[in-house]
């Protein structure tokens, strides 16, 4: 009975301690340029980032040590996770930030040509380390986070579109 009990008050009290996080991820694509764009295109694309998993890190109050990874947020088709984070700041990242350099650029790094340019490894070391949102969860919270794409590269980091810009 007394091991029921302390079982009990362990995650009643666990749960005291985490709130609740609805959290929404999308990319955004802006117009680019081109033909004559409608309304809604001129105002860009946003789609779910689905089946994406993002790395949750929480961030020390008492002192500048780096932050902590506490858990991989799964998205589901729609760009949606829900669970429990214990209130704090967190900083998210997507699963590409985790990568090394190296496999970073080996999935991502395309032949420089009259377009096209590698951004440079101090670029894209600063993108690695840049959270895509920094946040601090006190009480039940909706997130949305909207991940910006570049134009004719979308979300690479490791190339910049150097070509002429479209009419």
């Amino acid at each position: 009975m007394k091991s029921y009990l302390l079982i009990l008050t362990f995650f009643l009290f666990n749960a005291c301690f985490s709130q609740r996080v609805n959290l929404f991820v999308e990319s955004w694509k802006p117009y680019c340029g081109g033909a004559k764009p409608t309304p809604e295109v001129e105002r860009g694309i946003r789609t779910p980032f689905s089946g994406e998993k993002i790395a949750a890190f929480r961030r020390n109050y008492e002192n500048s040590n780096p932050p902590v990874l506490v858990k991989w947020l799964e998205l589901d088709e729609a760009g949606k996770w829900s669970g429990c984070l214990k209130p704090g700041v967190y900083e998210f990242y997507r699963s590409d930030k985790i990568l090394s350099l190296d496999e970073i650029e080996k999935k991502y790094h395309l032949p420089d040509n009259e377009n096209y340019a590698f951004v440079g490894v101090a670029k894209l070391n600063k993108w690695k380390t840049t959270p895509d949102y920094t946040f601090e969860i006190k009480k039940k919270t909706e997130l949305k986070i909207t991940l910006i794409e570049k134009c004719f590269v979308g979300l690479n980091p490791c190339m910049e579109y150097i070509g002429p810009n479209p009419r």
